[in-house]
């Protein structure tokens, strides 16, 4: 009974009652609009919320009955970007612009004294979420329950098992998603930019189930695009170095575009066993930074070898994009050095020699 009168008292705090369950649901979900650069597509969505769209009917014609509200985050937060001043091809709509603060007010004034339930960031298909990533199907709800408890400026609940309708993503595009989480979850664990985890969560949208196949191949390639100059920001200057002695200091250069200071680990793996080279940790960048390491390299034999320079985490996992460093190394033998020098001492010698007996023979 202590048990099942805690949940009763933690569902009413949250504004959550028993009867919830028998109101209606009203759900705000849409494809999203923005693509992965932050830029608005077309201005369909300022139509949608428009008294008479498709949006615009849900929260300006609702009745006072209470209701709970089934709402995505993301779709807010488009909405949210629009009230704050947006462009289509350049140019400002003040109108959408207008439209998006009515209907903002709209939705806080309708749902203040409902139930909202909080989708999971981007309404990934939560189905497909769950089998692809089950953490990250985890992180899009609590960053949408977050997010929507910021534009609301109220408590929310995020609860998985709302959600409608499937993902259509194919497989080649469900591997890319993989690739693309991956590359930013790593990145998170070496740098807290913000920036990072709002694509990290902005990621799910490729499987909104409201997509049509066309625009999951947009969207997936877009989510692509933004990942590479994510990654790009933290990254190791590939160079080619030529190396002439059995120990040379190498320059390396380390970029942090980031506006956030970070603490890194350089892994450095060489291809061959032409050269010994060691890691370097707890390398500290600071924010906007370039930074150049001088790393000590031995060289076992001459030839060439590429190491394969990339950042690491605390936890020994590869981060980001790798980069090659190649290096080329041409020793010389230091006998052969002492007898080229003694030559060319000798040569010198001569040359003297043969200088001083012209002068004479021309005196006589």
């Amino acid at each position: 009974m202590k048990k099942v009168a805690i949940v009763l008292l933690t569902l009413i705090a949250f504004g959550v009652t028993p009867a919830d369950a028998a109101t209606p649901v009203v759900r705000i979900t849409d494809k999203p609009h923005k693509d992965f650069e932050s830029e608005f597509r077309n201005n369909e969505l300022a139509t949608l919320i428009t008294p008479e769209g498709k949006l615009g009917k849900i929260v300006f014609n609702s009745a006072n009955s209470r209701k709970t509200w089934v709402i995505d985050p993301a779709l807010i937060d488009e909405i949210a970007d629009m009230a704050d001043g947006y462009s289509i091809a350049g140019k400002e709509d003040k109108v959408g612009q207008l439209a998006a603060q009515n209907w903002l007010f709209a939705l806080k004034f309708t749902t203040l004294n409902n139930s909202v339930i909080a989708l999971p960031y981007g309404n990934p298909d939560q189905s497909l979420a769950k089998r692809l990533a089950p953490s990250e199907l985890r992180f899009y709800s609590s960053y949408g329950k977050q997010r929507l408890e910021l534009q609301l400026g109220r408590p929310v609940i995020a609860e998985n098992g709302w959600s409608k309708g499937a993902s259509r993503l194919s497989s080649p595009f469900r591997a890319l998603y993989t690739d693309n989480r991956r590359m930013l979850t790593g990145l998170s664990t070496i740098s807290t930019a913000p920036e990072i985890t709002t694509l990290r969560a902005r990621l799910g949208t490729v499987m909104n189930p409201a997509l049509d196949e066309s625009e999951r191949v947009f969207f997936s390639y877009s989510a692509t695009r933004a990942v590479q100059a994510m990654t790009a920001k933290l990254r190791v200057i590939p160079g080619r170095y030529q190396l002439t002695s059995t120990t040379a200091k190498l320059p390396v250069t380390l970029v942090n575009s980031f506006d956030t200071p970070t603490v890194v680990n350089l892994s450095l793996i060489p291809l061959n066993s032409r050269i010994r080279i060691e890691n370097v940790n707890n390398i500290q960048l600071a924010a906007k930074s370039r930074q150049q390491l001088t790393l000590e390299v031995n060289v076992i034999a001459p030839g060439s070898v590429l190491v394969n320079a990339q950042f690491m985490n605390s936890k020994g996992q590869l981060v980001g994009e790798q980069s090659e460093l190649a290096l080329s190394s041409t020793i010389i033998d230091s006998r052969v050095t002492w007898f080229t020098t003694a030559a060319a001492v000798l040569l010198f010698l001569g040359a003297i020699t043969q200088s001083v007996r012209r002068v004479r023979k021309s005196r006589k």
